[in-house]
């Protein structure tokens, strides 16, 4: 009977470390350009197409952008979506920081389209505006996610994205 007894405790602390492994995670993202409560909207709305997420929540006081995962895959995919809807900030998982890769454009060009930037509202154009104040900017598309078209003279693709990402927002550029 004894040794049965420590063989179902044996087994118990077995499935104890499993489903450790399995934990949820607590991911954090800050600094994203969330100016508004349309803005609040759509980065709750990305989060809620994610299967295995929970606790959603978008803050515009404080600029973060929370979830818990059930998973590792839950939690990728969470921070990809925000990603992929024009958003950017520091990524945090269980308060470690967590490191996202992003590709880098390279070169000048005199006209920069990038698709995909977060711009729901006349507060986002007019963050944007402030930031390439020295080009012509112009915005294309519907919805909440737009190209913007920036007209210049040598403008950096990669000062343009890394402007972009430092103050909150994400895009793809055209190329």
């Amino acid at each position: 009977m004894r040794k049965c007894f420590v063989g179902m405790f044996a087994a118990l602390l077995a499935l104890g470390g499993a489903v450790a492994v399995a934990s949820a995670d607590d991911v954090e993202i800050k600094g994203a350009h969330l100016c508004c409560a349309q803005c609040v909207k759509i980065a709750n709305g990305l989060l809620t197409k994610v299967d295995g997420l929970s606790d959603v929540n978008a803050d515009a006081k404080l600029r973060t952008i929370t979830f818990k995962s059930k998973d590792e895959a839950g939690a990728k995919a969470g921070i990809k979506a925000i990603i992929d809807g024009g958003f950017y900030g520091k990524v945090t998982r269980d308060g470690k920081e967590h490191a996202v890769t992003l590709p880098m454009p390279t070169g000048k060009a005199n006209e920069i389209v990038v698709k995909d930037v977060h711009v729901c509202c006349g507060a986002c154009k007019s963050a944007i505006n402030k930031l390439f104040a020295d080009a012509k900017v112009a915005y294309e598309g519907k919805g909440p996610q737009l190209t913007v078209r920036l007209t210049g003279t040598d403008l950096d693709k990669a000062a343009v994205m890394d402007t972009l990402r430092k103050t909150g927002f994400n895009g793809n550029i055209e190329k």
